[in-house]
């Protein structure tokens, strides 16, 4: 295995609020952040493109950990959606993965969707 480095940016200056990660020689980028700062969030301009995403919580009756996983062409837009869906009041936390240099397709995210249905979503 290669070194590498891992860059993160704490947007807020807190490491539990808004941060960003870039791994050197990867296309890709992680966005995450509690679910209270998901105005913030959406306003990041690599969330209008496509990128797979986890919506994470915990059930309030049973206590267990859930998750969903998605996808979507346009991030920013689906989290919206969720976010006025109140069967997903069990979500607190939020991950995004898109791509640094557009070479993240819609085609590319709907194959790694599709995997994601062997794990289990919500």
């Amino acid at each position: 295995m290669q070194p590498a480095t891992i860059k993160l940016f704490l947007v807020k200056g807190s490491p539990t609020g808004l941060r960003t990660a870039e791994i050197s020689n990867w296309t890709g980028k992680a966005i995450a952040g509690p679910r209270s700062d998901l105005d913030d969030f959406l306003t990041r301009p690599e969330l209008s493109s496509p990128g797979v995403y986890l919506l994470t919580g915990t059930d309030s009756e049973s206590g267990d950990p859930v998750f969903y996983i998605g996808e979507a062409e346009d991030v920013s837009k689906r989290l919206k959606q969720h976010a006025k869906n109140e069967e997903k009041d069990y979500w607190i936390h939020t991950s995004a993965f898109v791509s640094k240099d557009d070479n993240l397709t819609k085609a590319h995210i709907r194959y790694i969707g599709g995997k994601t249905d062997s794990v289990g979503s919500n």
